[in-house]
């Protein structure tokens, strides 16, 4: 076993610093007090608490139990928060580390658990699909002047920089987070120019302040940074656990039907000779599943869907938790693909087991795949309706935010009625960053408006799309 020696851990704390790119109103902070200002920003933004509406697995879903982006990104903080803890619990009872500084610990942890928070805000309505469809109609749609590539390649990471970088708030640094969050967020640290597995993390005009965040915190621009890796797995570990429960809590699947499937899997990879130590995960030496599903009283089994769940979590957490003090030296160095979660380790089998699972009997079946299908459409035509201000000239649609045009004409001389009512569907505060941003980047004019216009989309929840399509297509009178 590799040791972690103190310069290592003195060099992990050191990327968790007070330093915003714009100072803090209130002063100087302790590194304590910044952490916690972070999360109190995240979890009062508008934008965070639209996950609520926001879909994990089934849009538009009437059961509050079955999760939402929202309760999903606090199940991901909080096993963020226990890879983190424990961390320092195996440092100091493995690797003879003898002293822990409370703050320094205390605000790693505190990064961490708030990344995870942040990690689905840039999320459109309709998850992945929804993604997809505002990639494919910049592909599909030509637009006068208008060469951004970010858009043809939208996603909801790059996304959920720029809004926290730039669109919350009421100024231009947006949330104004500290650059350890912001780095800690950041799960593909490269653009369009340079992507790696047809992912990108930022967006060409937000990458300056990713390479200032960078510079503040002394880290190397392109590299993975290591509170990064710990979201990053935390998500891994919670999002096919919970699509599982949802599906029980939906009745796509019975608890009995899973668990049954998980037996028979441990039994197949018994007999050649690859088992699972389950005695080890679980607690027990044999899955044992009834298989009267209709006989309550005849229950022979031997573990239910909770203790399934809450025994791979924890196995998982403490396993990255491991690999993370084992692999410090290029973790640091921001090395490349390193898992905290090991490709052939007994909890890495029984996860892809539960994503292959999921994939089938989940994200397949009909009551996700009939909404996202209509959420297709209902992005595409939303984009299609505020395709005319993408359409105007700088002037005319300078006209309609200041209400004339370099001529003193009004939109009703230039015969905007619709484009005005239009406009002003559009967030006043997005519409004020865009300003900020044309008066520092005129050149780039149309790409800004187009991520407005994207920027407007991408925020709304599943149930506001649903409506403003409607509205706009004249199915729905308000």
């Amino acid at each position: 076993m590799k040791q972690v020696t103190p310069s290592q851990l003195n060099q992990l704390l050191s990327y968790i610093q007070p330093i915003r790119l714009r100072d803090s109103s209130k002063g100087q902070e302790t590194l304590l007090e910044a952490t916690e200002s972070d999360k109190g920003r995240v979890i009062n933004s508008p934008a965070f608490r639209r996950l609520q509406q926001k879909a994990q697995v089934f849009p538009l879903e009437a059961n509050a139990s079955v999760r939402s982006r929202l309760t999903h990104s606090i199940e991901v903080s909080h096993i963020g928060r226990y890879i983190a803890q424990e961390i320092f619990s195996i440092l100091q009872k493995e690797y003879g580390v003898k002293e822990l500084d409370f703050e320094k610990t205390t605000a790693f942890v505190n990064t961490v658990e708030t990344a995870c928070l942040l990690h689905d805000i840039g999320n459109p309505p309709f998850g992945h699909l929804g993604e997809a469809a505002i990639q494919q109609w910049f592909k599909d749609t030509e637009i006068k002047n208008f060469n951004n590539a970010d858009l043809c390649e939208f996603d909801g990471n790059p996304q959920g920089f720029r809004l926290i970088r730039l669109l919350s708030g009421n100024e231009a640094h947006g949330l104004n987070l500290t650059c350890s969050l912001l780095l800690s967020t950041v799960k593909y640290p490269y653009t369009i120019d340079s992507e790696k597995d047809g992912k990108i993390g930022l967006f060409k005009l937000c990458y300056s302040s990713y390479e200032k965040a960078c510079e503040h915190i002394k880290w190397e621009k392109g590299k993975e940074f290591p509170l990064m890796k710990i979201m990053d797995t935390a998500d891994s570990i919670a999002y096919s656990m919970s699509d599982l429960e949802d599906a029980i809590e939906k009745q796509i699947v019975t608890e009995k039907k899973i668990l049954s499937v998980f037996a028979k899997f441990f039994e197949k990879l018994a007999s050649e000779k690859t088992p699972i130590d389950i005695k080890k995960i679980f607690n027990i030496e044999k899955f044992i599943i009834s298989e009267d599903e209709e006989n309550d009283e005849e229950d022979k089994s031997n573990i239910n869907f909770l203790k399934f769940k809450t025994s791979i979590i924890n196995a998982a957490v403490k396993e990255a938790a491991r690999n993370f003090c084992n692999k410090m030296d290029g973790i640091l160095k921001g090395e490349e693909n390193i898992k905290l979660i090991e490709k052939e380790t007994d909890i890495a089998k029984i996860l892809k087991k539960v994503f292959l699972f999921a994939k089938t009997n989940i994200y397949s079946h009909e009551s996700a795949e009939k909404i996202e299908l209509a959420g297709r459409n209902i992005i595409h035509g939303l984009l299609e309706h505020f395709k005319v201000l993408m359409d105007l000239s700088y002037d005319e649609f300078n006209c309609l935010i200041k209400g004339e045009n370099s001529e003193g004409k009004e939109p009703k001389d230039l015969n905007l009625n619709f484009e005005l009512r239009l406009f002003r569907r559009l967030p006043r505060t997005h519409v004020r960053k865009y300003l900020h941003c044309v008066e520092h980047d005129k050149i780039n004019e149309i790409q800004y408006r187009a991520h407005l216009i994207v920027d407007y989309i991408s925020g709304m929840t599943d149930d506001f799309a649903l409506e403003m399509y409607q509205l706009l297509e004249g199915i729905r009178i308000q």
